[in-house]
């Protein structure tokens, strides 16, 4: 499930809420109001024991949301601070493995910034960008240090390839896999379940009972628009940022002025 802009949450919310109002409609047909009087006391004790259960259910997922994606920024941030610090070791190495690792990492950061992330939008991989990373890997088969600088140089690269590689593995899982579809057929599940409580109560008033139920939706809505909001990171309007690769492609391309500020949630453009 990819999600993405204003229209998004407008259905997720309006849609909810009309959701909520044709479900309410329903429960009114099914009883009458002296039935919804007399169970007044019952559904009332169980409303408050399942609005508390779904209360502490929906905010638990969606502070884990969050979490995911921060940690998704976080790992982003990791995994360009490695290529910046293989690039810079490699300075110490000598020819050709010090160009061919320095020509490897600008075509790893240009792949990743002008083709992957916006795969990654569509829960997609770049097989250029994987092909790029393991050719890093493979970028020191045929080096043998010698000089103490050389053999102090050379176990600090290869470690941040491999934390590279974790870094990379991450983020390409955080993009395949967002939030279970168990969670979401439980959230929705349960969002049903409170709106019909609520459509048991008997109320004097209709314009009551149809604004107590609208903001009931209301909330209920904007928390499953976080939930789908944080709970993928790299797809909709508010995306994890490529700008770390893009300052180290710039770096790496001797292009010291600072690069356009893309911003959380808003796409690349490929560049041409």
């Amino acid at each position: 499930m990819v999600y993405s802009g204003f229209w998004n949450g407008a259905l997720i919310v309006g849609g909810g809420v009309l959701a909520a109002m044709v479900l309410v409609a329903l429960v009114k047909r099914l009883f009458t109001a002296e039935q919804l009087r007399d169970g007044h006391d019952v559904t009332g004790n169980l409303l408050a024991i399942v609005g508390t259960l779904y209360a502490v259910l929906l905010g638990l997922i969606v502070v884990d949301a969050m979490a995911r994606f921060e940690r998704a920024m976080d790992n982003v941030q990791e995994e360009s601070n490695c290529l910046a610090d293989i690039y810079m070791l490699a300075d110490r190495l000598p020819e050709p493995q010090r160009g061919r690792i320095h020509d490897t990492c600008r075509r790893y950061a240009r792949v990743v910034v002008e083709q992957e992330w916006d795969l990654m939008t569509r829960a997609q991989p770049s097989p250029d960008a994987r092909r790029v990373a393991y050719t890093l890997t493979r970028s020191l088969d045929d080096f043998e240090p010698v000089s103490e600088s050389h053999k102090s140089v050379y176990p600090m690269i290869l470690e941040q390839v491999r934390e590279l590689w974790d870094a990379r593995r991450e983020r390409i899982n955080t993009a395949e896999y967002g939030i279970p579809v168990v969670e979401w057929a439980s959230l929705l599940l349960g969002a049903t379940v409170i709106i019909v409580f609520a459509g048991l109560f008997n109320a004097e008033s209709e314009r009551l009972r149809w604004f107590v139920t609208s903001m009931t939706a209301l909330v209920i809505g904007l928390n499953l628009y976080l939930v789908a909001l944080f709970g993928y990171p790299f797809a909709g309007e508010l995306s994890v940022s490529d700008r770390p690769f893009a300052v180290d492609l710039a770096i790496f391309e001797n292009r010291f002025e600072e690069p356009p500020d893309r911003g959380a949630g808003r796409r690349p453009s490929p560049t041409p």
